[in-house]
């Protein structure tokens, strides 16, 4: 397993926990993981690390799978995170589902390939180790998430309010030159107004030829 496999699953994994854990917890559920009051971030986490472990009846294909169909409506937010430095597989890659169910599956494996090898119970720490360090990866890339989040919306309110402004001035200027316009008009029309009055009201000259 390469470390970018590792990243992919453990960024793949806590984006649903992060965005979809509704969806999350139903899989777990349906895997006998039944909780009391609606879970924590952590209880997410510690519950999908240890189902990965034991792998109960295929659960690390069931979740590629659920994976797979997230960020099928989660594009945008995947290219986002790609942008700014997560390790995720390719969206655009015709392969995607493939090389999610592979970098899931590749941690699923690293856990349980451990766990066997504690069998005879002399390295019984070295998998509690690698799932604890999977846990503290998990909440950690989360936390990581969320604040670009935060970033994001900020980014995304500026750009909003920067376009506001933008529509309020090209407004204004239009209202400006619309009055402008009337104003103009307005002004043409009194002085031709003027003229004519002027000419009509101008009192006939002398003509001596007539007198």
């Amino acid at each position: 397993m390469t470390q970018q496999q590792y990243n992919e699953a453990i960024n793949l994994i806590g984006h649903l926990i992060l965005t979809a854990s509704d969806a999350l917890i139903e899989l777990l559920t349906i895997y006998g993981v039944d909780f009391q009051d609606t879970p924590t971030k952590r209880q997410l986490i510690n519950a999908t690390v240890e189902m990965l472990k034991s792998d109960s009846d295929g659960f690390t294909d069931s979740l590629a799978k659920l994976v797979d169909r997230h960020i099928d409506t989660e594009v945008e937010s995947m290219v986002w995170l790609k942008k700014v430095g997560f390790d995720l597989p390719d969206a655009e890659d015709a392969f995607f589902g493939g090389l999610i169910k592979g970098a899931i599956g590749a941690i699923g494996g690293l856990l349980k390939k451990k766990k066997r090898k504690n069998d005879n119970g002399s390295n019984s720490n070295t998998t509690s180790a690698q799932a604890l360090q999977a846990k503290r990866d998990l909440e950690l890339q989360i936390q990581r998430m969320q604040e670009q989040q935060r970033r994001r919306e900020e980014e995304r309110r500026r750009e909003e309010a920067e376009r506001v402004r933008l529509e309020r001035e090209t407004q204004a200027k239009k209202r400006t030159q619309t009055m402008l316009m009337v104003g103009g008009v307005v002004v043409l029309i009194s002085l031709v107004g003027v003229a004519l009055f002027m000419s009509r009201s101008k009192p006939p000259m002398y003509n001596p030829s007539k007198a």
